[in-house]
């Protein structure tokens, strides 16, 4: 099990630079951070952003690892370009989105027993976490395999986060001190195809970078969240980019449940190209101006027109996306949005007018709100760069690393 002291990383007599990059290989756009964590929080310093060709990607899925790979390299060589050799960054956190990959939700109970009533010391919390965590990992993967529909010998766990801990019914922050009968731990598990792993662990290699962590993106921007992880806080988060949606569902500051689909900005983009008549290019930088109140109003009807039909298409499918949630018996009534595909107006309206209450548990009118980098905890921008919705996934990457090293014991991450 791979855990850290705090800010220390796995421990090496190498001296490493205090740099990393954060990474979100994503399927219109690559985007890349650099950043540095202390203990208030994670510094932003640079970013950078690299289009990726319309053949490299689909769906959140490597086609062309050549392509992303040279892709990768410019991102990373801009964003290093002006520290010293000896600090360019050595490790990097990567972020995965798409149907590949699967989160889930679960729920363990510990009966203490003859202890009840004796305080818990940290040498029992710790030994409870790490139990249940070698219990998901040796016990839980033949679930994991059929929920990719793929083999064991197949799976690869990304992460294994403690997202709650309750003592006797009562939502606590650490379990350490407290004197309960029974304490139930909420987890949240992410994991992948071993054979995509790989493809990301040949990238890495190529770039000369050790893989920090994979991180399932949902679960990151939900994670990263301002007061997220607040007992009072509940919300649907939609991350939509290029070529997936993925959204995260958090109940009382437990983030329980992820879902993706591959639904994002490319099919409005090659919607607009087709009945334009245009190129690509030209049509994405249409729909960016169309999302922006840049286009003259003649055009911008016309692409509101054009687009309305997958917009439906889009909304139907996040309806069933939401359908596949788990014993949900009562979505929370705000809705937040990030990526470069949530700057559309025309998706934040279909929300907002859709009759919820009528396919899917809701008492109330959901709300919406764009997310934005400054919305994030502990997120300081030294860059001056992060203003845009869809700078919050590479974000919230590098802050889940900040909680991962900040809480060692909460989490497990993959060895890669």
């Amino acid at each position: 099990m791979k855990l850290f002291s705090l800010f220390g990383g796995a421990q090496s007599a190498k001296k490493t630079s205090k740099y990393l990059i954060s990474l979100d290989i994503g399927t219109e756009v690559m985007k890349g951070l650099l950043f540095s964590m202390s203990n208030l929080g994670v510094d932003i310093w640079a970013t950078n952003q690299v289009t990726q060709q319309t053949h490299a990607m689909r769906s959140g899925v490597i086609l062309n690892s050549d392509t992303v790979l040279e892709n990768a390299r410019l991102c990373v060589q801009k964003l290093v370009s002006k520290l010293e050799p000896q600090e360019v960054p050595t490790k990097m956190v990567l972020g995965m989105a798409g149907e590949l990959v699967n989160g889930i939700s679960i729920r363990v109970s510990y009966d203490r027993g003859r202890d009840a009533g004796r305080k818990i010391s940290e040498s029992e919390a710790n030994t409870v976490v790490e139990n249940v965590i070698s219990d998901i990992l040796t016990k839980g993967r033949d679930e994991l395999a059929k929920r990719l529909d793929t083999t064991e010998d197949n799976v690869e766990v990304l992460q294994i986060t403690v997202t709650g801990m309750f003592a006797d019914g009562v939502k606590i922050e650490s379990m350490i001190g407290s004197s309960p009968e029974e304490v139930v731990l909420h987890l949240y598990a992410s994991f992948a195809p071993k054979t995509y792993i790989n493809t990301l662990r040949e990238l890495s290699d190529e770039l000369g970078l050790e893989i920090a962590s994979i991180v399932t993106q949902p679960f990151a921007v939900s994670r990263s969240f301002a007061g997220s992880w607040d007992s009072q806080f509940s919300g649907i988060f939609i991350d939509i980019g290029g070529g997936t949606t993925d959204v995260a569902l958090v109940q009382n500051g437990d983030t329980i449940q992820t879902q993706m689909y591959a639904f994002g900005g490319r099919a409005f983009t090659k919607k607009i190209a087709q009945s334009m008549d245009v190129s690509y290019t030209v049509a994405e930088g249409r729909k960016i101006k169309y999302a922006t109140g840049e286009l003259p109003q003649d055009l911008r009807d016309e692409v509101r027109r054009l687009i309305a039909p997958d917009v439906q298409l889009w909304l139907d499918a996040l309806v069933v996306a939401m359908e596949e949630f788990e014993n949900v018996e009562e979505f929370p009534p705000q809705f937040f949005l990030c990526g470069g595909g949530a700057m559309l107006p025309d998706l934040k309206e279909a929300i907002l007018s859709y009759p919820w209450h009528k396919h899917l548990p809701f008492k109330r009118l959901p709300k919406v709100m764009l997310v934005t980098p400054d919305k994030l905890d502990k997120v300081y921008d030294k860059s001056g760069l992060l203003i845009h919705p869809y700078d919050v996934t590479p974000t919230s990457l590098a802050k889940f690393y900040w909680d991962v090293l900040r809480l060692p014991n909460l989490n497990y991450l993959g060895t890669y």
